[in-house]
């Protein structure tokens, strides 16, 4: 036993070879076979194509939470390596296509057919620390049924031989049988721990009162949820997939700590907030002028983030292709970016921009499909602005033109994913005129730090063109005209001091000299005026709520 697993089956792993998209193929075909499997026991009744869409979603992040627990979890106690923890969980997570057949053979030959329903515990306190001690407790037939049963008894009999023939350790093989255990029946009760977290009755909950919070119908963000199974389904998704997120990114921090730092490091946080601060605006045009309501939730807050979170790695999917293009320009204007510092190659980078490019459209569309749509258009033009044959970001006004419009896209998004008609129906003409041009004649901001770089590579900016000194002035200009044309296209004339002073602030920061040089360096200028362009739009939000 000793010599087939050591050797047959861990340290043969070795001479495996994968991609993440192989290992995604596989991982979401074992999902597709044990929905297929689940619905021809229940004789693929008729249903709405939601019901699959979400079941689907909800039971892909449920797994994929589990394979990302139990990845950090042979990789620190059992001392399995990352790539070969990947391969023996796919191995094993073969497994999970069992459990509705053991359910089905189990129910025509003990209790003549009956139908048994494999969900979550919802319990008491009480009820969960009976269950907790007694293996799920004494409800096979609904809940954590027999087949399920059987597969967490073989995985953790599975992780039991594995990490005792990798380790040799008694403490570790029983440290790691205990905590599968344990997060295994925390995944298992997770409905009713959340109903224990988030609702005022709190230590004195009943099954009942688990499923009313679960089941209930209920709106998030923009969404009426009415049917029960859809309810539970897209309220677990949302959480599973904020726990999934926060826990990839922590092991792959563990697992690659110099590649993600250097990631992070050119995450340019004026641009990603700038873009945060577009999906807002969206909101809150909604609520004032079209008289959306968010209703606050553990739910609503958990799909913010993930809202949020799927915008930045948008932005962050083009900022990964424009570096692919611009490597010539980033030699001499940003020497600090990971294919220049060689921290990243080429390849694993455009893979890290498609991989982030899926996910934000996948992410969008989990929470509103229609929303997402407009988020493949910010790709597009991204794609068309950075990319040759075309690279449009080479012609002046044209470039900034299809920046504006790509911004105007992300306000979209924040608009329509929380008004009930999911459209553009409401959205004030005057203001979609206003973003377009403040943002065509204010985005020119952005070049002026790349003026030596640009100029060797044919990038014709406005910086390029006019020079830094005369650059800086029209930039000034526009930004200036943009503060004062809030005031006539909102019609409020309180407004005038405000935007007077900012856009005065505003042309100062960027033309302001001393000694023939420069005030403020380029990307301290950038980050002066977005934070006076923010308080002017909280000051131009209170003003349109009084």
């Amino acid at each position: 036993m000793k010599k087939f697993s050591e050797h047959k089956l861990i340290k043969n792993l070795k001479t495996y070879t994968f991609s993440i998209y192989s290992a995604g193929a596989t991982f979401f075909s074992l999902i597709i076979v044990r929905l297929i499997i689940e619905n021809w026991i229940a004789n693929f009744g008729p249903r709405p194509f939601t019901f699959y869409f979400f079941e689907f979603l909800h039971t892909s992040l449920f797994f994929l939470l589990v394979f990302i627990i139990f990845t950090a979890l042979l990789i620190k106690i059992s001392k399995i390596p990352f790539s070969q923890s990947i391969l023996l969980l796919l191995f094993g997570f073969t497994f999970i296509i069992f459990p509705p057949i053991f359910d089905w053979l189990i129910s025509i030959t003990f209790f003549n057919g009956a139908n048994f329903m494999s969900y979550y515990l919802f319990d008491s306190i009480n009820g969960l620390e009976k269950s907790f001690f007694t293996f799920f407790g004494d409800r096979p037939h609904d809940g954590i049924t027999y087949g399920t049963r059987i597969m967490i008894a073989c995985a953790l009999f599975s992780l039991t031989l594995i990490t005792w023939f990798k380790t040799k350790s008694l403490f570790r093989t029983i440290s790691i049988i205990f905590i599968a255990y344990v997060i295994f029946f925390i995944l298992s009760a997770f409905p009713s721990i959340i109903t224990i977290l988030f609702t005022n009755e709190h230590f004195t909950i009943t099954r009942s009162s688990v499923a009313g919070f679960i089941a209930s119908p209920t709106k998030i963000l923009g969404n009426q949820i009415i049917n029960p199974i859809n309810a539970i389904n897209i309220k677990m998704s949302f959480i599973y997939m904020g726990l999934v997120i926060i826990t990839a990114l922590s092991i792959i921090y563990k697992t690659r700590k110099s590649q993600m730092l250097s990631l992070l490091k050119n995450i340019r946080p004026i641009q990603t907030l700038y873009h945060i601060g577009l999906l807002f605006i969206g909101m809150g045009i909604a609520i004032m002028f079209n008289h959306a309501i968010i209703l606050p939730s553990i739910f609503t807050i958990t799909a913010l983030f993930i809202l949020c979170f799927a915008i930045i790695i948008a932005w962050y999917a083009t900022v990964i292709f424009n570096d692919i293009v611009d490597q010539d320009i980033d030699k001499i204007s940003n020497s600090h970016r990971p294919l220049i510092q060689k921290t990243i190659d080429e390849d694993s980078y455009k893979n890290i921009g498609i991989f982030l490019t899926i996910l934000s459209i996948t992410l969008i569309a989990m929470i509103n499909p229609h929303a997402s749509t407009l988020l493949i258009a910010y790709h597009a033009i991204s794609y068309l602005y950075n990319t040759p044959p075309l690279r449009l970001k080479r012609f002046p006004l044209i470039a900034t033109l299809l920046a504006a419009i790509a911004s105007f896209f992300i306000v979209s998004i924040g608009f329509i994913i929380i008004t009930p008609e999911h459209s553009l129906t409401g959205f004030p003409p005057h203001i979609v005129i206003l973003l377009i041009i403040a943002y065509t004649i204010s985005l020119p901001i952005k070049d002026i730090k790349d003026i030596a770089g640009d100029k060797k590579n044919n990038i014709y900016t406005i910086p390029v063109l006019c020079g830094e000194k005369v650059g800086r002035l029209v930039i000034a200009i526009g930004i200036f005209s943009s503060f004062i044309l809030s005031i006539f296209a909102l019609n409020n004339f309180a407004l005038f001091f405000p935007a007077l002073l900012a856009g005065s602030l505003c042309f100062w920061v960027l033309t302001g000299q001393k000694k023939e040089q420069f005030v403020f360096t380029p990307l301290f200028t950038i980050g002066i005026v977005f934070f006076i362009v923010s308080i002017y739009g909280l000051i131009l939000a209170l003003s349109l709520i009084s």
